[in-house]
């Protein structure tokens, strides 16, 4: 009994921060499920918490998120599993996503809101080959601070704004690997769109 209870406040107040994709050939649906975070993306969100550092009369023209700067990759990878260490894509397709766009969401119970993040390269803008895996950069930390860390002060400037982040760079957030089982390789005819959405969110 006591385990169930226990279970039940569980599900009710934990907070969650799902981050899940979906691929599309076209207007067709090839593929969805969640992605695996690389450490940069969550020291990011630990770091976000905790900026306090203030850069005064440095020319700083607005202040920016992890999205500041932010794309998508496609890359041939089909066997290597992704890790938090992971730094790029394996086998990355340096071809840059022809659109992007963000949009926010939130549910009536102010207990759930979510992000997507929208990325779509036209017919012919990838040439044909197998494509197994995606990554999503953002601007993110570099996370070379050492454990435990008192009383940080992060920031920095990046792009004329400024970054509530330790040493901003745009680095790979998440990955989706067919090799980790998230989607079956695409043999990619490059005749269709190839658009992937990626979605962060909090629920609680």
């Amino acid at each position: 009994m006591k385990a169930k209870i226990d279970e039940r406040i569980k599900e009710e107040y934990e907070t969650k921060i799902e981050g899940k994709f979906k691929i599309y050939l076209g207007n067709k649906l090839y593929a969805k499920g969640k992605n695996k975070w690389t450490r940069y993306f969550a020291s990011s969100l630990v770091e976000f918490v905790l900026a306090t550092e203030y850069f005064g009369g440095s020319g700083v023209s607005y202040v920016g998120g992890l999205s500041t700067d932010y794309t998508a990759r496609a890359g041939n990878d089909t066997s290597t599993p992704s890790s938090p260490n992971m730094s790029d894509l394996v086998s990355k397709i340096d071809i840059a996503p022809d659109t992007k766009s963000t949009v926010l969401f939130k549910n009536s119970g102010y207990t759930e809101y979510k992000s997507r993040h929208k990325f779509s390269w036209n017919p012919g803008t990838i040439p044909p080959q197998t494509i197994g895996e995606f990554g999503v950069y953002l601007t993110l930390t570099d996370d070379s601070w050492e454990s435990p860390y008192e009383n940080p002060s992060f920031g920095s400037i990046y792009g004329g704004a400024l970054i509530p982040v330790q040493n901003a760079g745009v680095r790979l957030g998440a990955r989706i690997a067919s090799a980790d089982g998230d989607f079956d390789p695409i043999d990619y005819d490059s005749s269709e769109a190839l658009i992937l959405e990626w979605y962060v969110t909090i629920k609680f």
